[in-house]
């Protein structure tokens, strides 16, 4: 750690610990440089890392005051039924309305988006990579690739993965067309019609629509929002019912963004593999972390090949370039036969392009930026909420990824307030995208990954204000 960042960290557990309380001025540069000895840029850095952190901020010739402040209103858990059932539609609905439609004649502040704004995207780095590839193998870049994929990109996730517990080779990798291909044609390789697959609740709505397309019997399990989905209930659901697969979002879950502890996923692949059922993990967010090193997979500590790890850049790099990937264990023969005669092949130049973005290193230089734009968002994003939202808002407080899930006064619905919303040219997803039941109806997924300017801020204030008025209105 360089003495900048030591001395921001010491910072900022003052700041969080309530020694410099919010709107509170910093000692200043001067001061800090004859206490502690550092120099006054190695002070400097320091005041820049905290502002990039969203923790402080600049006023000219006043010095560094404090923009953070304590959220006492944390999202602790979400309220299930004891027993989980199957439930009525209504999902699709939602889903068609919100992402179904073409609104590009609006001016839209989507808050709806599962993917970074374009604008956090190294479009000109992709561009120039494609050229490269294109130029230096252009007659592979047409061609079919081996029906596990790209070689090349196959070493490349392969090295990411060293460091693990139990870090995987290329031979033991798919390469797919995004993670929802991934997770497509595990389910079409683990179950069949009228089998029934555990998922946490809520859930990423495109589970839920795959599922159903499947024809197969989606059960949500309940889930906390700060530790995941219930073990207990997991257990108890096996012993008493076949299941076919169990899915997970494991690090920076979509829609709660909770990371399910290692302990808890140490204990949920023990219980998988006991009983011998596919634990699916999707872990698309792991990269975009807040902490000083990446939580661990379910994969990572997966030795009978029980696991199926999906990932993919969709959320991270290049949502339309469909690169994904599947790490499939002891399924290997299966996911091998079902992507032959469902896609054969992935689209050569992009997955080879990306491969060698990954190991030009340019990769990991556009996580950390794109890590630093992320945390300094969520504080922004928090800072308004609880100005402009209504009292008793509850809000998770993610470790990293781009999600934000709200749980508002029971009073309030966010499937109806979602036109109005529209109309004020906001999007949001409605907590009733995620999920089979009737609930979720006071709940809203935003997500942090715009750029935070005048607009964004103007936008989330006026959503508050929305929810606020129809509270008034009740």
């Amino acid at each position: 750690m360089n003495l900048y960042e030591k001395l921001g960290a010491e910072l900022e557990q003052q700041i969080k610990n309530g020694t410099f309380k919010y709107g509170e001025r910093l000692p200043s540069i001067r001061s800090i440089h004859k206490e502690s000895t550092l120099s006054i840029s190695t002070v400097l850095q320091a005041m820049y890392w905290l502002e990039s952190r969203g923790l402080v901020e600049a006023k000219p010739k006043k010095g560094y005051f404090v923009t953070y402040q304590p959220h006492q209103l944390v999202f602790q858990a979400v309220k299930y039924p004891a027993r989980p059932s199957q439930g009525k539609e209504g999902m699709t609905d939602f889903v068609h309305k919100v992402y179904g439609m073409e609104q590009e004649e609006l001016e839209l502040t989507d808050f709806s988006l599962g993917a970074p704004h374009s604008s956090m995207l190294p479009i000109a780095k992709l561009k120039k990579i494609i050229r490269e590839t294109l130029r230096e193998s252009p007659e592979a870049c047409t061609q079919y690739e081996p029906i596990q994929g790209s070689r090349l990109l196959r070493r490349q996730i392969a090295k990411r993965t060293t460091l693990w517990e139990k870090g995987l080779s290329t031979e033991e990798l798919v390469t797919t067309n995004g993670c929802i291909h991934a997770l497509a044609i595990s389910l079409m390789a683990l179950t069949k019609k009228g089998d029934t697959i555990l998922t946490e609740s809520p859930v990423y709505f495109g589970t839920l629509q795959l599922a159903q397309s499947l024809g197969l019997q989606c059960i949500e399990m309940p889930t906390h929002s700060l530790h995941g989905i219930d073990l207990e209930v997991v257990k108890g659901y096996l012993k008493n019912s076949p299941v076919a697969a169990i899915i997970v979002v494991s690090n920076f879950n979509n829609p709660l963004g909770f990371s399910m502890s290692e302990q808890s996923k140490r204990a949920l692949v023990k219980i998988c593999t006991n009983h011998q059922v596919p634990l699916i993990e999707e872990d698309l967010y792991g990269d975009v972390y807040f902490g000083k090193e990446r939580p661990i997979s379910c994969k990572s500590i997966d030795k009978e090949g029980i696991v199926l790890w999906c990932s993919s850049v969709s959320k991270t790099l290049a949502p339309g370039y469909r690169v994904g990937w599947i790490a499939p264990g002891k399924f290997m023969d299966d996911i091998c036969r079902v992507k032959l005669v469902h896609s054969i092949s992935c689209p050569t130049l992009l997955h080879e392009s990306i491969a060698k973005f990954i190991d030009k290193s340019r990769y990991e230089n556009h996580l950390r930026q794109l890590r630093s734009s992320l945390q300094h968002n969520l504080h922004k994003y928090l800072h308004i909420i609880q100005e402009y939202f209504p009292e008793n808002t509850k809000v998770t407080f993610p470790d990293g990824g781009f999600l934000l899930w709200l749980e508002l006064d029971p009073r309030i619905n966010t499937g109806l307030l979602y036109e109005p919303a529209l109309r004020l040219g906001i999007k949001y997803a409605p907590g009733r995208m995620f999920t089979l039941k009737d609930q979720y109806n006071n709940c809203l997924r935003l997500s942090f990954g715009l750029p935070w300017d005048e607009q964004t801020a103007t936008a989330l204030t006026k959503l508050g204000l929305l929810l606020q008025h129809q509270l008034v209105n009740y």
